[in-house]
C-alpha cells in the first residue's frame, strides 16, 4: 500500500465513523463541509433584518462549491463564525467582520475586515471579487491546504498558492483593511519553519497510517514527527498551528508510546505543552 494510500484509507475510515455515528448518508461523505454561524446581536435592529439570510448566503457560498481539485479527498469538515458590526455610512451597507474559522487540528483568527454589503445582494462565484468573498476564500483555501498535507508531503502546495492568489486579489478591492496582515500570515505559512510543520504532518499522519501494520517504523515515525514539531516551535513559540495540533493529537501520541520503554516523545509534549503537564506526568517513570 503506497503512502498516501495509507493516508486516504485512514481519513475514510475515520469518515465512515462519523458517518455512522451522525446518521449521516454514504452520499455526503465527499466534498467540503463547513458549519456557518452569523452573528447579528452587535448590529442596528434595522441591519439585523437586513442581514437575516446573511448566514444562509454564506454557507452556500462555502458549502455549494467545488473547492477540491481531487474528489478522492473524503469529506472536509470545519465551522466558521462570522460577527458582524456596523460602519455607520450615507452612501451604503458597510460591516466590520470579525471571524473564527477551524478545521480538525488548526484555528485561524481576524478581526481587521470591512466589507459593504446591500439587502437583497447576491454572494455568488461569479467571478465579481470583493474584499469579503477574497476573504472568505483566504481562509477556506488555508483550511484545505493544512488538511490535504496530511496526505503526503506538501501536497496542500496548491491550495496555499490559491490563499496567496486571494492574498494578492484582496489588496486591491475597495476595502483593503487587514490585508496587509494576511500578507504577513501568508509570508509566515511559505516561510522555511512553517514548512518543517508541513513536513511533520507527513511524518505524523503516515505512522497514524501504519500502526497497525509495522508499529515500530509507525512509532519511529511519529517519534520524529514529534522532535520536528519541537524544532519547529523552538524557532518560533507564538507559532499557533503547532500549539492548535499539539492540542488536537496529544493523546494520540501518548497512546502510541505510553506501553513503550521510549517515552521521550511523551516528555518532548510535556516540553511544549506546559498546561497539560499533569496528564503528561501519568505517563512518565
Amino acid at each position: 500500500m503506497s503512502r498516501n494510500t495509507c493516508i486516504r484509507t485512514l481519513l475514510a475510515r475515520i469518515t465512515l465513523a462519523v458517518l455512522i455515528v451522525s446518521g449521516g448518508a454514504m452520499a455526503q461523505d465527499k466534498g467540503i463541509k463547513i458549519g456557518v454561524v452569523v452573528v447579528l446581536e452587535k448590529l442596528p435592529l434595522e441591519k439585523q433584518e437586513k442581514m437575516a439570510d446573511f448566514q444562509t448566503k454564506l454557507s452556500r457560498y462555502i458549502n455549494n462549491h467545488e473547492w477540491l481539485e481531487n474528489d478522492d479527498f473524503p469529506l472536509f469538515k470545519g465551522n466558521l463564525q462570522v460577527l458582524l458590526e456596523d460602519i455607520p455610512s450615507n452612501i451604503e451597507d458597510r460591516y466590520r467582520c470579525s471571524l473564527v474559522i477551524s478545521g480538525p487540528d488548526i484555528q485561524f483568527m481576524d478581526q481587521r475586515a470591512n466589507f459593504a454589503f446591500q439587502k437583497g445582494e447576491l454572494l455568488e462565484h461569479d467571478g465579481q471579487g470583493t474584499s469579503f468573498k477574497h476573504l472568505i476564500d483566504f481562509y477556506v483555501y488555508l483550511l484545505l491546504a493544512n488538511e490535504i498535507d496530511k496526505l503526503g508531503y506538501l501536497e496542500g502546495t496548491p491550495y496555499f498558492q490559491k490563499a496567496r492568489q486571494a492574498v494578492e486579489q484582496g489588496k486591491f478591492v475597495r476595502f483593503v483593511r487587514g490585508w496587509d496582515q494576511r500578507a504577513e500570515l501568508m509570508n509566515k505559512l511559505e516561510g522555511e519553519n512553517y514548512k518543517k510543520f508541513r513536513e511533520m504532518k507527513d511524518y505524523y499522519f503516515y505512522a497514524l497510517a501504519t500502526i497497525g501494520e509495522n508499529e515500530k517504523e509507525a512509532r519511529q515515525y511519529m517519534a520524529k514527527a514529534v522532535s520536528m514539531l519541537r524544532e519547529t516551535l523552538k524557532a518560533d513559540a507564538n507559532l499557533d498551528p503547532a500549539k492548535d495540533f499539539i492540542s488536537a493529537h496529544y493523546q494520540e501520541v501518548i497512546d502510541v508510546f505510553k506501553d513503550t520503554a521510549n517515552k521521550e516523545p511523551i516528555r518532548i509534549l510535556k516540553e511544549l505543552d506546559h498546561g497539560r503537564a499533569e496528564i503528561y506526568d501519568e505517563y512518565l517513570d
